[in-house]
């Protein structure tokens, strides 16, 4: 949402308009409670203000913190680049102090990821989170292509890897 309010270039007050729009239900509900809490107290009607009110009735503190956890305990493991990061990105909303920089953020991805994959970054000249993926992604595929290439070369007759060697 908030990547489409800097495209609109919308005002703070738009901003919740817009997200409340689509309420219905009980969410209308609790908004209709909300602004008129937010009149009474002559609450500013901007973004931060919803969503710490949001946040407030649909994501408990036991559940912050359980996202917050996920998101310190997040390695790759068996997932791939491009899906740790989604994961990565997804959790880190709830720990943004723990990426409140470009640096910080680079070297807490850095470090979920798998230690092969950190190993061959070590070296590299690394300046933004996007060169961090990038380069991880390409080590990732480069060494596919290595695995399946010795793969291929293991299951080959014998007498087709040593046939130029005599």
């Amino acid at each position: 949402m908030i990547n489409i309010f800097a495209a609109l270039n919308y005002t703070k007050e738009r901003q919740v308009n817009f997200a409340v729009f689509k309420f219905e239900g009980l969410a209308r509900a609790w908004w209709n409670v909300i602004r008129a809490k937010w009149d009474r107290e002559r609450t500013a009607w901007t973004w931060l203000n919803f969503v710490r009110e949001f946040n407030e009735k649909y994501l408990p503190p036991l559940i912050q913190e359980k996202r917050e956890d996920d998101f310190i305990k997040l390695h790759q493991g068996t997932l791939s680049v491009s899906e740790y990061e989604i994961q990565f990105t997804k959790l880190s909303k709830f720990t943004p102090e723990l990426i409140v920089t470009e640096q910080r953020r680079m070297r807490r991805l850095i470090r979920g990821l798998n230690i092969e994959i950190q190993e061959a970054l070590a070296a590299a000249q690394i300046n933004t989170f996007t060169e961090v993926l990038e380069k991880a992604q390409r080590i990732e595929i480069a060494r596919a292509q290595v695995r399946a290439f010795h793969a291929m070369r293991r299951g080959a007759p014998s007498g087709s890897q040593g046939a130029g060697r005599r």
